[in-house]
């Protein structure tokens, strides 16, 4: 997507994407802010009777405009205005202060927590609950990139965010007392700050669109690293890691221009914030004094709250600089959630119990986009409880689509997946998922121990520990374990390095009889392993049977030798099904298959 088209649709989301998630956080926080402005306006308005008195002995209040409420104050209160009874009550409202913004810092501590837990946390569930089609469609170069990098600049941009609010309220608060106290001085200050700004929003719209530069070629970076690691092998083995070099060192330095670029608007902006400010200041004095005839000591009160405007102006400057800075953060992050969002699969789980009897598959027609071809044609067939069945046939047959459905990976254009009679819905399949173990040609192997893997860290107890032995008996993995250094403890390494292929193949099936699933989807689950190894799980799949449901997709046709029924596909249709020998007797194809890999 563009640079251009996501600022223009997203500009709003700013302040929509915090307030969705702080709600009424953020006006309490400001409100608390506003109040510490005042008292610290009111503190510094004493200094003029303070002054006043020191010099000729008395102070009439007139300097302080509409302020001068707080000398009226002391004359109704009976208190003797005098500079110490003003610099006692000054220090009061100092350290009312500061006990107040103390309250205010911890409220924000706290909102800031909340706000990078609750961020994580979306960000999780957004995963977790996204369908399968909407995941395998979203860049995994940018999902990466969001979860390392963009997360940490979304968080950067919330405190800087807070702060511009924070320090824009207390702007306000300083004006308003400047208003009272001069009405002229705290006008022309005002056109002041707004020409100012007009000088600062071209640099802030050149620092944001930069930083969504930033996040866009971040996730291309993120991309290409993890097709660097995922195909090492074979750019290793044919040199073509030199040319993938190129790319990525061409992408590095496309983040360290943008980089540079970042760095050289915050360094002019900074310089020239606060000479520009003072060039203002100064023409106002000049104004003031020499054509409207105003006082010094009135000028004095207002340059002081002005000057702590001006601090706190520069703050928002400087803040919302940053915010805009990390603002990438905000539109990859917020992007991907409303991605999320609309690919939810479901809104409700409902709950749907074991298989009692049998899965049917009725009609159902499935093409991955309504411009491309069926994959899969008016399929029927009846999955029977504890069967044995396989699915055969050449690549792109439609074998996996099929499995993918039983699943609910997928779902059908046309026709419907039953689970005892009930049609498997998208509010189903959470539920039903529970039942299924799904094991692929590639195991899924974590790193971490043995007893972790199969049992997906349950606790150490003397009910897990002997699930965890069944699972290890149904698999043959008793003799691996007592090999291993650490027993069940020991740690199998990053995608199970430390293991075998058969192995870790067995460690999968093992994983999926602890969990009691009642339906095993083998997925060429002995495809890429080695005639031993083959036989092995192919031993394991045979004690199995009339146990579970079993599902299996295989091109070695030595593993559905003995299940129930074969169904072979072509082209996303039944062509023919039986057991081995009556499919061998049945079908031309498939007694050439059989033939072919010398049965």
């Amino acid at each position: 997507m563009k640079v251009s088209k996501i600022l223009d649709s997203n500009y709003i989301k700013y302040f929509l994407f915090y307030y969705r998630r702080l709600t009424y956080r953020i006006p309490v926080l400001l409100t608390i802010k506003a109040f510490i402005a005042f008292i610290d306006g009111l503190g510094l308005a004493l200094f003029v009777p303070i002054f006043q008195i020191a010099e000729a002995g008395d102070s009439s209040g007139e300097s302080l405009g509409n302020l001068a409420f707080l000398v009226d104050f002391f004359n109704k209160a009976g208190i003797k205005l005098s500079v110490n009874n003003l610099l006692l009550f000054m220090l009061g409202l100092f350290f009312l202060k500061g006990a107040i913004n103390y309250a205010a810092s911890l409220y924000y501590a706290r909102i800031r927590v909340n706000f990078v837990k609750e961020t994580r946390i979306n960000l999780i569930d957004g995963i977790c609950k996204v369908s399968y089609p909407g995941f395998v469609n979203i860049d995994l170069g940018r999902l990466q990139n969001i979860i390392t990098t963009e997360i940490y600049k979304a968080i950067g941009a919330f405190s800087s965010f807070i702060s511009t609010l924070q320090y824009g309220i207390m702007v306000l608060g300083y004006l308003f007392l400047t208003f009272l106290s001069n009405f002229q001085f705290a006008f022309l200050v005002t056109i002041a700050g707004l020409l100012s700004n007009l000088i600062f929003r071209i640099i802030n719209k050149k620092v944001e669109t930069t930083s969504l530069r930033q996040s866009v070629v971040g996730h291309d970076l993120q991309g290409k690293s993890l097709e660097t690691i995922w195909n090492y092998k074979y750019l290793k083995a044919t040199d073509l890691i030199s040319n993938y070099r190129t790319k990525l060192v061409y992408v590095i330095n496309e983040i360290m221009k943008l980089s540079w670029r970042m760095g050289k608007l915050s360094a002019f902006a900074s310089s020239i914030r606060e000479p520009i400010m003072l060039f203002f200041i100064c023409a106002i004095i000049f104004i003031q004094v020499n054509f409207m005839n105003v006082s010094i000591m009135s000028i004095a009160l207002s340059l002081i709250l002005f000057l702590r405007t001006l601090s706190c102006l520069l703050s928002v400057q400087s803040n919302w600089l940053g915010f805009l800075a990390d603002s990438g953060g905000i539109h990859t992050i917020s992007g991907l959630s409303d991605e999320f969002e609309e690919n939810i699969e479901s809104k409700i789980d409902n709950k749907i119990d074991d298989i009692k009897e049998s899965i049917q598959f009725e009609n159902v027609t499935f093409a991955y986009a309504p411009h491309l071809p069926e994959v899969l044609n008016n399929i029927n067939l009846t999955i029977k409880k504890h069967q044995t069945i396989a699915f055969v046939g050449e690549s792109g047959s439609g074998k996996t689509t099929l499995v993918n459905m039983l699943a609910g990976l997928l779902m059908p254009v046309s026709g419907q997946i039953k689970i005892d009679g009930i049609p498997l819905t998208n509010n189903l399949v959470k539920s039903f998922r529970q039942h299924l173990g799904y094991i692929t040609q590639e195991p899924v192997v974590f790193n971490t121990s043995l007893f972790n893997n199969i049992t997906f860290h349950d606790p150490k107890n003397e009910s897990t520990i002997k699930k965890f032995q069944e699972a290890l008996e149904k698999t043959a993995l008793i003799s691996m374990v007592e090999k291993l250094p650490q027993k069940e403890d020991s740690l199998l390494g990053d995608n199970g390095v430390l293991i075998s292929g058969g192995q870790k193949q067995r460690v999968s099936i093992a994983r999926e009889l602890y969990r009691d699933c009642s339906l095993l989807i083998m997925d060429e689950a002995t495809s890429a392993l080695d005639t031993e190894n083959e036989l092995i799980i192919q031993a394991n799949i045979n004690n199995l049977k009339g146990k579970y449901t079993i599902v299996i997709i295989a091109h070695r046709l030595s593993t559905v030798k003995s299940a129930d029924i074969i169904y072979l596909l072509d082209k996303g249709k039944i062509e023919a099904y039986g057991n081995f020998e009556e499919l061998k007797n049945k079908s031309v194809k498939f007694k050439r298959m059989v033939e072919l890999q010398e049965f």
